[in-house]
Parts: structure tokens; sequence; C-alpha cells
């Protein structure tokens, strides 16, 4: 059946209602006779639901998922952009066989404006791709009169509805009196031709409602209260209430208080937007006199505070809702720092999951932003049952790419912001990379090799003297980004690195999929060429350390395959001293591997656990839930980027890891690297062949150490220069202190 709407989806045609309906509903009978089977594939410019005889079909929330939908006219954006991208629209396929009866019944495909009409924040520029909201399907049905096909056609009536007004970035106005009174207004649907635009089967997890919250009333004043719901979530409130006719129910969300009252300055509140308005999240619910239960349908919000104001309010919950990506780690351990890490990070990552794409932040960008997306896939692979959401993912990086240059944007799918080649656009070397990794699929490394290799070229052709220089012209070229104070780490000599470092990749990359030897020698050129850049203009031959060392800058050389034992010596010496991290986003994590693997996991633990500016103590110490955006807690409170180094508490401190060249843990090891001043660690990871289970104590002269591991599947462990082979099951031993 679903092939067979696989086809019928690119027979049907795309219909849109007029575009001064804020949320229109447009529907469609189908007349049946004793119904056999039925089943719907559909997509939608903009949010969709679905619902057949008046009852919602499915649970799943925003969709389609995010992508370039079609061609769009940049009339405003804050930096000039001409690249060609893969034009995406995704659909989804429902079996309506339980909703449809004898006779007549009633399709209606709701819709709001979610990516598709963005109008309101204009901080990236206009980045809406259309003003008319739309709709296409097909229906297979199978009766006592036989099979047929029914697509849309552009005969299909729309009406408005009760929803009024819906923007992704603000909220929602739902006024109940309409429904009430049937006061709608009718229009037929126009046929809209996309014809650049593929139509794709939804193939990553949906955002779902994943669990419920009640929150705690603070105080209130008047018919205002003000919630806590404890933790900083995505999602929506919901309210049940009765006010009276025209009565309004305003619910009001923040990140943070400011006294009593709501702050909305840290959750990038005042952003531009079309209207003047601050870009406030806020619904709006119109009562009838009658008792409703009030949510949302097409927006999600991001907060730990809500305010609901007016009469008549009966309840207040929360609705957690993202990807519906379960959590398949787990991490203990007698530090609260890093216990307190381990669950920010999760919940922020989650937090920050929607739409088949890893945002920045929830509430104030929302943007599938490479750099933040590429440091933290490691983490988020490992920790979540992930694999479906990147493969769709890594999809957006190359839809865009622009297909001639080969230039890749700081954001996936693209909706413009700032970023640089490296920290940025290297992800599209780096996340397919460990999606390989971690799953074993070699798939997106094979269908992207050519795209992959294009990005390279384009680095080389915005270097001069061997160091990656420039991108785009009039447009940002960042290199580490929010650094604990100013960013003083030359940016040419970061993207040159990162370059390097993804030539390196590639090269292994190469190998693994039998290209010619000329690749590998071309990627070899390259990096020599820049090697030599990066040696000329930023290695201090008295000293072995790069640009002067500041801000991890002998880090990103020894990442990129460059420096000595000199310069790892001036590394550690330098973060021996330090009392917290002074990195910005993409090298805190490259620092933390480092140090690791260089036996130093006292200095990672003394920087990790730091309660001063600069370490995630500092964020415990000041009530956070989530990751904050900088290290000062200036910005968003919910940025998992700099939650990328939570993968060292599951890679390094408990071990779990496999050797180079290893993939979806084919060849296990468990190799825990101790800090000194923890007394146990214990956490498992959902890895392809099963869970393993690792736990160690401190004991007299060692450590007991507990491996479960699932049958069939060995390993080695190694700890202390001492080796040996675990196989399936429970394993326990004692092993010497190192």
């Amino acid at each position: 059946m679903t092939s067979q709407l696989d086809q019928a989806i690119r027979q049907a045609k795309w219909v849109t209602a007029p575009s001064a309906m804020a949320a229109p509903v447009i529907s469609r009978t189908l007349t049946l006779r004793h119904p056999h089977e039925c089943a719907i594939a559909v997509s939608a410019l903009g949010f969709f639901m679905l619902r057949v005889n008046g009852v919602r079909v499915g649970d799943d929330y925003f969709l389609p998922s995010n992508s370039v939908f079609r061609r769009r006219a940049f009339r405003r954006i804050t930096y000039p952009i001409a690249d060609e991208f893969t034009y995406r629209c995704y659909y989804s396929t429902y079996d309506l066989s339980d909703y449809v009866h004898d006779g007549d019944n009633l399709l209606e495909i709701a819709l709001g404006d979610g990516w598709y009409r963005q109008a309101e924040r204009i901080a990236e520029g206009e980045m809406a791709f259309g003003d008319a909201l739309g709709t296409i399907f097909a229906v297979r049905l199978t009766d006592a009169d036989g099979e047929r096909i029914v697509c849309s056609d552009g005969t299909e009536p729309c009406r408005s509805s009760a929803t009024v007004y819906s923007q992704l970035f603000i909220g929602e106005r739902i006024d109940a009196r309409i429904d009430r009174d049937r006061s709608y207004t009718y229009a037929q649907v126009s046929v809209t031709e996309l014809p650049d635009t593929l139509l794709t089967p939804e193939d990553s997890q949906p955002d779902r409602i994943i669990r419920r919250l009640i929150p705690k009333p603070l105080h209130t004043v008047g018919d205002t209260t003000v919630f806590d719901a404890g933790e900083n979530v995505s999602g929506f409130a919901v309210v049940t209430a009765a006010p009276a006719d025209g009565q309004e129910i305003r619910v009001r969300f923040a990140e943070n208080l400011r006294g009593d009252a709501l702050d909305f300055d840290t959750t990038g509140a005042n952003y531009r937007c079309t209207s003047g308005r601050q870009q406030i999240m806020e619904d709006v619910f119109v009562g009838d006199g009658a008792t409703h239960t009030f949510a949302p349908q097409f927006v999600w919000h991001a907060f730990r505070y809500l305010e609901v104001t007016g009469p008549g309010v009966q309840s207040v919950s929360v609705a957690v809702v993202h990807a519906d990506t379960p959590v398949t780690a787990a991490f203990e351990c007698s530090s609260p720092e890093l216990n307190w890490l381990f669950d920010a990070y999760v919940r922020t990552q989650l937090d920050n999951m929607h739409g088949g794409v890893p945002s920045d932040c929830p509430h104030r960008e929302r943007l599938g932003y490479t750099g933040d997306g590429q440091v933290c896939a490691p983490a988020a692979m490992l920790m979540l049952d992930s694999r479906a959401f990147y493969r769709k993912w890594i999809r957006d990086i190359f839809d865009s790419q622009d297909k001639t240059t080969g230039h890749v944007n700081h954001t996936a799918p693209f909706a413009g912001g700032g970023g640089g080649p490296g920290g940025w656009g290297c992800a599209a070397v780096t996340v397919p990379y460990h999606f390989y990794r971690q799953f074993g699929d070699i798939g997106p490394l094979a269908e992207h090799y050519d795209d992959m290799r294009l990005w390279l070229d384009y680095l080389e052709s915005r270097s001069e003297q061997g160091l990656v220089t420039r991108e785009e012209e009039g447009g940002w070229c960042l290199g580490d980004w929010c650094t604990l104070d100013k960013t003083v780490i030359p940016e040419p000599f970061v993207n040159t690195c990162l370059f390097m470092h993804s030539l390196r990749l590639m090269r292994e990359i190469a190998a693994l999929l039998g290209k010619p030897s000329a690749d590998t020698e071309r990627f070899d050129s390259l990096y020599e060429a820049a090697k030599a850049g990066v040696c000329a203009h930023y290695y201090d031959a008295t000293t072995s350390s790069f640009a002067g060392g500041v801000q991890g800058a002998d880090a990103f050389a020894l990442h990129a395959g460059l420096g000595d034992e000199r310069t790892l010596a001036n590394l550690l010496r330098a973060y021996e001293s330090a009392e917290s991290f002074d990195t910005g986003f993409v090298c805190t994590p490259i620092l933390v591997e480092l140090l690791f693997a260089h036996g130093r996991a006292d200095v990672a633990f003394k920087l990790l656990t730091s309660h001063q500016r600069g370490g995630y103590g500092h964020m415990l110490d000041h009530g956070a839930t989530t990751i904050w955006e900088r290290w000062d807690g200036c910005g968003s409170h919910n940025h998992p980027m700099f939650g990328a180094s939570a993968a060292s508490l599951l890679t390094d401190i408990l071990g779990i890891t496999q050797r180079d060249g290893s993939a979806a843990f084919r060849e296990l090891v468990i190799a825990p690297r101790v800090p000194p001043q923890l007394t146990f660690a214990r956490g498992a990871v959902t890895l392809p062949q099963g869970r393993v289970q690792v736990a160690w104590t401190r004991n007299g002269d060692g450590l007991d150490v507990e491996v479960t591991l699932p049958e069939q599947v060995s390993c080695n462990f190694e700890y202390g220069g001492m080796t040996r082979t675990l196989s399936g099951g429970r394993n326990v031993l004692h092993v010497k202190q190192m």
C-alpha cells in the first residue's frame, strides 16, 4: 500500500488556501461503501494536523519535517546568499482504516505557519518561503467498489479556523467562539506548482509529547499566576479554563525570573520582528463561556517559567515536546558537577531536537546551526536513539550546500545565521564520519563523498598562502565562538586547523570507500599546503606553540596533527594552572578529549567541575537545568554546544570506546581514564550490539570494576598497562591503581 501511495502523491497537486487565512483547514469528502482499507500520504506547506471525521490522526507534531521547502527570493537577508539548494518537502503516511466508516467521511488538513510562512522574526532576514499555506495528499481506498486513488486536485474547499494567529517564534491565538458559532470564512483552494521540490518520505523520528509536568505555582497577583516547571523544557502549556464569552487566557513563557516577574531579555526576546514587537513567546486563548482545555497546535516554546493570566483557570500542565529519540545512556558518579553535566546536556539536546533538526536553541533562533550540530553529534549519537534523526539532518546539510561552488552553509536547512567555514561548514565531513563510526552505516559517506570533496575544494579556493582566510563575500568567517573572554585566537588559524582535520578524515573515508589513490594524494597535497601555511604564520619554533597558545590554540594544532611533545607539554602546563575553560565551543570538547587521552584526567576533571566562570559548576551554582550559550550566562540558557564534552563521561571516565578504524563498536574497548578526584562512576551505553554497562569503585590500592556485556559480545579491558579479554555477560575484576 505504501509504495502505491509513494507513486500516487507525486501525481497529486499542491493546493493552497488564500493567504489571508491565518490557519486554514483544507478538506475533502471521501464516500465509501463498506470500507476495507484506507491510507493517506500527506504533506503541507506549513505545519499540518490531520483529522478524519473530527478525530485527530496520529500523535505527531510539527510536520512536515523542517527542510528547504522550495525556491524563494531573499528580499532582505543579513548577508548575501546566491547558493543553489536542493529543495525538498517530506510527506507522512497514515493508515486511516480505523477512522473511516460507511458513507461520507470528512478528511480535514489543518494548517499552521510553521517554518514555511515564518514572517515575524527577521533577525536573519526575511526567510518565508511563501505567504499561502497548502497541502498535497493522495488517499488509497479499498471498499465494496474496489480500489481507487483520490488525490488533491484543486477542487477542495477550505475554511478559516479558530486559530486566528500562528507564528512559530511567537505563539498562537485561538478563539473558541469561532468553532462555537461556526463563523468561518470559506473559499476554494488554488493549485500551486513546485517543480523543483522533491517529495520525500518522512524518515526521521517525529516530534511528540514525551512527558507531562505539573508546574509549581510561585505567586499570584490578581488573576495572574507565575509557575515554575522545575526545569528548562521545550513544549507548551495546557490550560483548562472556563473564561466568559470573549474573555482571554494569556500564557507567556521565559527561561528566567527577574524578581517575581518573567525575564524576557535572557531568552533573546528583544530580537527584531517585522511588527516591531519583542520576540516574546505567548499563547492567547479566547473563551466562549464553556470549559475548554486549551493548547496550541502549531508552535512550541522553550521555558522554565510561565505566567498565566485570566479568569476561570482550573488547571495548568506542561507538555514536553521534542523528537521521539529515547535516551539510551546513563551516567552517575561521585561528582555532583559531572552528574549535572550529563543530565543537563541530555535535557538540552532533547529540547533542541525538532523537525529532524538539531537546533542551537529552542526559542530565540531555533536554527540547525552546523557548528552546534557538528560538535554535539558524537554525544547525541552516543546517548540517544538518534540514527534516523541524524540520517535526515545529514541530508539537510547537503541539501543546503551550493551545487556549484561546494559552499556549506552555517545552518541546515538553510535559514540564514552566521558562522565560519571550519567550526560550521566542516560538519559536511565530521557528521557523516561520526555517523559511520557510531552506527556502522557507510551509506551517507558513500552518497555524499563527492559533495564532501567539493567542500574541501571550496576551502582551498578560499585560502591564501595555505590559510583559510574567507568564506562568502560579505558574509561571516568566524573561527571559535563564545570564548570565556573576548575571542583573540586567530580565525584563519582555527579554520585551517579544522580544514586539516577534515582532510585527515577524508583520507580515511576514501580508503573505506575504495576510492582511487589520486583522491588521497589530493588530500595529502592540500594538507601539506595548509600545514606550511599554519607553521609559517602561527608556529613559534622556540616554544613549539601555535598562535601563542591562546584559548586552546595548541589543542587545535594537535587535533590537526601538528606540533610535537613540547606542544603537548605547553598545552598541559597551561591548563594545569587554569581555574576554568577559556575556550570557545569548538575547542572545548577537543581540549577535554586531549587531556583524557594524554593521561591528565585530573586536569580534565578540574576544568569540567570548576565553579568559576568557564566551568559547569558555575552553571550548577546558578540553578541551571540546561546548558548555557555562554560561560558567563548571557544570552540563551538552552544551548547544547557547550555540552558536547559530556561524551567524555562515557567514553573516557567509563571508558566505553572502540579501536581506531572500528565502526559500530565492533572492536569494543573498555578503557577507563579515572580522575583521582572521583571515588566511583557507573553508567551504560546502548550500542548496536546491545547494552554495555560499566561500574568502577575505588577500593584500597585499586579499582573494583564490573563490566556487563551483551551475550556473544567480547571486548578488551585496558587499564594501567594491563589488558584482559572480557566475554559476554557479567565480568567482575579488581585492577591496580594507576
